[in-house]
């Protein structure tokens, strides 16, 4: 069963460059675990600090296995420097 995540997050206004680096690190090794089928990050049109990773999971345990790899429990304590979450949804596919 296919997985989708949506993340959102606005970063604040004077983090916005270091909340992309870390972004960018997230994402470069993210896209490299198994069972990841993409992870994107997204940055809204009209408000720059209104950032969305759209994420794509084989499944429940490949998605519960990138949240305990040592990069993504680092780099989210950093971001979480920079930013304020807002809830993440999990999809699965109904058609």
């Amino acid at each position: 069963m296919t997985i989708k995540v949506i993340a959102r997050s606005v970063v604040r206004p004077h983090s916005l460059p270091e909340a992309l680096r870390l972004y960018e690190a997230l994402v470069k090794e993210t896209v490299l675990e198994p069972g990841c089928h993409s992870y994107e990050l997204f940055q809204d049109i009209d408000d720059p600090h209104r950032l969305t990773l759209i994420e794509e999971w084989e499944d429940l345990q490949a998605l519960d296995l990138h949240t305990k790899t040592p990069h993504f429990v680092d780099l989210v304590s950093q971001l979480t420097e920079h930013e304020d979450e807002l809830p993440v949804h999990r999809y699965s596919r109904v058609f």
